[in-house]
């Protein structure tokens, strides 16, 4: 079975000196592709194409996403050859979607994470009405997300503080597990969700539910047809 690494594993292994592979076919490749990566499709991937690595480093390799088994097939492959091969299985999607720098024709097309801003208000889940209250006056959005180490739990509203007690938690008053949305999704295309949805903001988070930023729906390029 293939050794599996996630996004810090393969970090560590990077400051080691590991060689980054995609394992997609070539037009994929050049089209975007991770900083520094080498291209050894699947379908090329022989003792001859393999000499191109180098053997005394570790090897990551990569392909779309944790569905595509292009990357644990090549581990497979690599290992026989005899290389520290490691399968990075979330791949390339889930380096995207950290808003991460890319390589490649398509790299420098725009993503949701080039209109994202941070000037939403946060709070925690035991700050109380007044204080989110505040908070929310001094942002030109009207509610506050709900964090914890960062992560998105919920939504408070401006509007839900009115009648709130002074000493309610944001823990009551949150709208728990708002829609989140990932930094690399194309601008058109959230554009389009918001204006389906109505929603005037989106909020980026990491596939961890980190909070990166808000986009607001008025900054994003106007091409909706509806």
């Amino acid at each position: 079975m293939a050794r599996i690494v996630d996004l810090p594993g393969v970090h560590e292994l990077l400051e080691r000196g590991a060689q980054l592979v995609e394992v997609l076919p070539r037009e994929e490749y050049e089209e975007l592709h991770l900083p520094g990566a080498i291209n050894l499709p699947l379908k090329e991937l022989d003792a001859d194409h393999a000499e191109r690595l180098d053997r005394e480093r570790p090897v990551v390799v990569y392909c779309w996403d944790a569905l595509c088994d292009m990357s644990p097939r090549a581990v497979a492959r690599l290992a026989e050859f005899g290389f520290d091969a490691y399968d990075y299985a979330l791949s390339k999607v889930d380096w995207m979607a950290h808003g991460l720098p890319m390589e490649g024709s398509a790299a420098a097309r725009p993503t949701a994470l080039n209109f994202a801003r941070e000037d939403v208000a946060t709070c925690k889940l035991d700050d109380r009405a007044e204080q989110i209250k505040r908070a929310i006056e001094t942002s030109p959005y009207g509610f506050a997300l709900v964090l914890a180490r960062r992560v998105v739990l919920g939504r408070v509203r401006r509007s839900h503080l009115d009648n709130a007690p002074a000493d309610a938690s944001a823990e009551t008053l949150m709208e728990p597990g708002p829609s989140t949305t990932r930094p690399h999704t194309d601008p058109d295309e959230l554009a389009s969700q918001l204006q389906r949805s109505g929603a005037n903001t989106a909020i980026l988070t990491t596939p961890e539910g980190e909070l990166i930023g808000v986009v607001r729906r008025g900054d994003l390029p106007n091409r909706v047809v509806g």
